[in-house]
């Protein structure tokens, strides 16, 4: 306890040494830089309406207000653009228009392609960004490349992440001409949330443009200051929006999906003269409700929904891993306004959510208050089984309703308080999460937040009995604890510190979230410094940071300690470097796994580890990367600490300009001591190929290979091929038609070659009624 006592207050000493040496320099170069100014947009107000087909010669552009984008604020820091962006912007009270002019000296080498959507955030992009309720806590983001293919997204700054999976229904053409590039975007009032009054609006606004050359330029009309870390509170404001109108924005969308499932069991199918098939055909008809009650509230209903992802996830290395893995979530319904959920602790993790019979969801804001509410009767319950030092998920064939609520309060623009509670029940089983969360910023640079949580839950006997792991010892079915974290961020142009702590109890559950870890304490510390080069040289960013990481059970028994040296830099060809170089100290798994006792029931173990990473593109057509780490790595299968080398590689190359190539290649090998020699533990190789051909901005087919092959010391071998095809039309995101193919082969000891184990023909159609 002495030692940990002593590196907390070295820790904090040096954090107060750091933050007091910056803040005069902070000071000054705020000073300096604020000297450029952005004055506000007036966007004019007309009737008419333009053709969205990238011409920009309709009459209404006569009277749009242009905006050059001359200043290029990231790497650069706010000098003057390299090549002309004039961006023009009008409204008619039902969308809100903007065109963009981008000249290019050398149009042949324009970075992009016909690809789907949101697939396109590297390529040459030009859009907008706007804070509709100006608060300065969530944006949305509207982004074309020269073929017209969309790129939007919602961007939090409270959390720091951005959701590109959202998708909102605009419209917007590209086209590709003899200087350049030219784009007209349309977006009608009704997707976006603000404060309808009648009244003059002022919304937070930035116009960009995406130039990757041999150096991925950020090009735009606002001045970004490197000592304050949240852009979107440095953007100017659009003024305007009198005459907004949204109709009655009623969008209904029924569904229908059928499929046909064979499957078999594959060890007995040899002895079956029809092969062991066993067929199922399913017709499924939903509907959806997206119902815009005013500007600032928003309703989304589903009876009978198709929650299928439609395209498969991608490969993941799931071999000597003790936690859970995450998969992101990609269903429409839960998307759709998902920021409104988020919080420091992932609390609502909706692909726990697997198929349910209905569901609803209302979101809004009124004035400083914003709130979410969902809930879906789902009918089966997949749980996550927690510990500190593995956990799983397992699957129970019965009912269980699945809600949250979420609600935020905004002081000012620098306080923010808010509470979110979820609700998990089924039959001798529930689970109840409710808490509390606070952001506050200190200043530019300085901003710390935390959450409290605290938990309740009853778990059958049956369901414990049957699938809790091991180690797990319940003296009774009900289990009720509490998390707490807290962080401290400073950030500034030259340095970064990060301090965190966070503590989750022994019984703390979140079913309805993502968190693999309880009964664990960590504190974290993380300092960076950032070192800037000038436009002429070969590297523009470079940065030096060490980390370190400390874990204990609420017992205070050590789980792991950690210390991370790095170096990055980025350089021509776009291209990124970086090193690690990793120390840690780590327990095995227990002896005794009916015991939760970390002291005496496991081994430590020392690993130390060099990771590499490089990416870069090579032209305007490719891309590579990869990363690489060799070391030591604890085998968790016999408890013992073994030799590690895995690779993990990307080459994406556009062939034309319609068909994408994308391979990923996964290899992992670790070897090992036993009785003097040495033993391979596993060999494990994950190969993914996808092919895509974009007929246009609206349909497309992809062809989706994953093999995955490990191989066992002791001879044992497993193989498995999953393959995927599909046609798909997309009108936008709602209105859409796929047709497709998916099967999957296995292969083990028992098996002498890949066999198929099931295969599924599915099509689905949906539209989007809009009034």
């Amino acid at each position: 306890m002495q030692k940990l006592s002593f590196n907390n207050l070295f820790v904090l000493f040096v954090a107060f040494i750091l933050i007091s040496q910056t803040s005069a320099v902070q000071a000054f170069n705020t000073q300096q830089k604020n000297e450029i100014t952005v004055q506000p947009i007036d966007i004019p107000y007309y009737e008419g309406k333009i053709n969205i087909d990238g011409e920009l010669n309709d009459d209404l552009w006569i009277h749009a207000r242009s905006v050059e984008l001359n200043l290029v604020n990231s790497p650069w820091d706010n000098l003057p653009s390299p090549v002309k962006t004039t961006a023009k912007l009008v409204e008619n009270g039902e969308f809100l228009y903007i065109s963009f002019t981008a000249i290019d000296p050398n149009p042949e080498k324009i970075q992009a392609f016909l690809t789907d959507r949101d697939n396109a955030w590297f390529h040459d992009l030009v859009g907008i960004k706007l804070d509709t309720h100006n608060n300065r806590r969530l944006n949305y983001e509207f982004f074309v490349n020269p073929y017209g293919v969309q790129n939007d997204a919602t961007f939090n700054e409270i959390t720091g992440e951005g959701n590109t999976s959202w998708d909102g229904l605009w419209y917007s053409f590209g086209k590709i001409t003899e200087q350049g590039y030219q784009v007209e975007i349309a977006i009608p009032y009704n997707i976006l949330n603000f404060k309808s009054d009648g009244q003059e609006k002022k919304w937070a606004i930035e116009l960009v443009r995406t130039y990757p050359r041999d150096t991925n330029l950020r090009i735009s009309h606002v001045p970004l200051n490197r000592d304050n870390p949240c852009w979107l509170c440095q953007y100017p404001e659009a003024k305007g929006f009198k005459k907004t109108k949204i109709g009655k924005n009623v969008r209904l969308t029924p569904t229908l999906t059928a499929t046909r499932d064979e499957f078999r069991d594959v060890y007995l199918a040899n002895d079956d003269p029809t092969n062991g098939w066993v067929t199922e055909d399913d017709i499924e008809v939903g509907l959806d409700l997206r119902w815009g009650i005013n500007t600032n509230n928003l309703l989304n209903a589903t009876i009978n929904p198709d929650f299928s992802t439609v395209e498969s996830d991608s490969g993941q290395l799931s071999v000597n891993t003790n936690f859970s893995l995450y998969y992101e979530e990609k269903r429409a319904f839960f998307l759709d306004n998902s920021d409104y959920f988020s919080s420091d602790f992932d609390l609502i993790y909706t692909r726990n959510i697997a198929d349910p019979d209905f569901g609803a969801k209302l979101t809004g804001r009124i004035d400083k208050h914003s709130y979410g509410v969902f809930t879906a009767n789902d009918t089966e319950t997949n749980i996550l089984l927690p510990g500190n030092l593995n956990s799983r998920l397992v699957t129970l064939d019965k009912k269980n309703n699945s809600s949250a609520l979420r609600y935020r309060y905004d002081f000012n623009e620098n306080l923010t308080v808010g509470s979110i509670a979820t609700f998990r029940s089924a039959d001798s089983y529930h689970n109840y999460v409710a808490g509390i969360d606070a952001r506050y910023r200190l200043s530019e640079s300085n901003a710390i937040k935390a959450q409290l949580l605290s938990s309740d839950s009853e778990y059958s006997d049956i369901i414990f009995s049957n699938n809790a792991p091991k180690y797990v010892e319940l003296n009774n079915s009900s289990l009720n604890d509490q998390a707490f974290k807290v962080n401290f961020n400073h950030h500034s142009e030259y340095w970064l510190l990060d301090l965190e702590h966070q503590s989750i109890g022994a019984d703390f559950r979140a079913d309805l979230g993502y968190i693999p870890k309880t009964d664990i304490k960590t504190n974290e510390v993380l300092l960076k410094r950032t070192f800037y080069s000038d436009q002429d040289s070969y590297w523009q960013e470079a940065g030096i940071s060490g980390e370190w990481k400390i874990a204990h059970n609420v017992n205070n028994e050590l789980i792991e300690r950690e210390l991370t040296a790095s170096f990055s830099i980025d350089g021509p060809l776009q291209s990124i470097f970086e090193i690690d170089f990793i120390h840690g100290e780590r327990v095995g798994l227990r002896y005794d796994k009916s015991l939760t006792d970390i002291d005496g029931n496991t081994s430590m173990f020392n690993e130390d580890q060099l990771q590499l990473y490089s990416s870069a593109n090579v032209n305007n057509r490719t891309y590579l990367s990869l990363n690489v780490i060799v070391g030591d790595k604890i085998d968790y299968s016999n408890d013992r600490l073994g030799d590690l080398i895995e690779a993990t590689g990307n080459l994406t190359v556009f062939i034309t300009d319609h068909l994408e190539f994308d391979f990923y290649q996964t290899y992992s090998k670790l070897d090992a001591k036993e009785d003097d020699h040495d033993v391979n533990v596993y060999i494990a190789n994950i190969s993914e190929l996808r092919l895509s051909y974009q007929f246009d901005v609206l349909s497309y087919l992809k062809l989706s290979l994953v093999y995955d092959n490990i191989e066992y010391s002791g001879s044992e071998n497993i193989k498995a091929l999953s393959t995927q095809l599909i046609y798909a039309y997309k009108l936008n995101p709602q209105t859409v038609f796929f047709l497709g193919y998916s099967d999957n082969s296995y292969q083990d000891q028992d098996l002498t070659k890949l066999t198929r184990t099931d295969r599924t023909f599915f099509t689905k159609i949906s539209y989007a009624w809009a009034k």
